[in-house]
């Protein structure tokens, strides 16, 4: 950044955010970003990631993309299930935990689970909006059958203010 322009735009305006507002600026602040080697990242906290990255294999880095994609679509569904059932304050231990062990089954699917997830991922690249979707609106079921007894112990430990009397949920 020029430190000049920078002082120039607060003396102006005095607001620096108006500068993404100037094409030219983003351009040239663009530009000289690019023309700098290595990893770009955001605070020191990142150097261990970035370190992980580099050494991943590229099976690694897939397996990781796939547990992205999964996620990116069970756990908005997760939240909502969650937050039908009304916990107020004991919704947010109550997701975390739920998490939790969506994250641990993920790693141990039946090949029933692994086929529907497929079919959920190859719905998810279709364009149509997500309450026209057919298989993700299985999902809660498939999130019912995935969670064991024990999964709903632990979740209804999570939850503080004696929430844990509604485990197992009702579908």
């Amino acid at each position: 950044m020029n430190d000049a322009i920078l002082a120039e735009q607060l003396r102006k305006t005095g607001n620096l955010m108006d500068l993404l507002n100037d094409e030219a600026w983003v351009r040239e602040a663009d530009a000289d970003h690019a023309s700098e080697e290595g990893p770009v990242e955001a605070g020191l906290g990142l150097q261990p990631y970035v370190e992980l990255l580099k050494d991943a294999s590229p099976e690694a880095l897939q397996r990781q993309r796939w547990y992205v994609r999964v996620l990116s679509i069970l756990l908005p569904e997760l939240k909502g299930w969650l937050e039908s059932w009304q916990l107020g304050r004991s919704l947010e231990a109550v997701y975390m935990e739920a998490q939790r062990c969506l994250y641990d089954h993920l790693r141990y699917l039946t090949p029933e689970q692994t086929a529907w997830i497929e079919m959920l991922l190859a719905e998810g690249e279709q364009a149509s909006p997500n309450d026209q979707k057919v298989i993700r609106a299985e999902a809660i079921a498939m999130l019912a059958q995935i969670f064991t007894t024990e999964d709903w112990q632990s979740v209804g430990v999570a939850a503080p203010e004696g929430a844990s009397r509604m485990w197992p949920p009702k579908q």
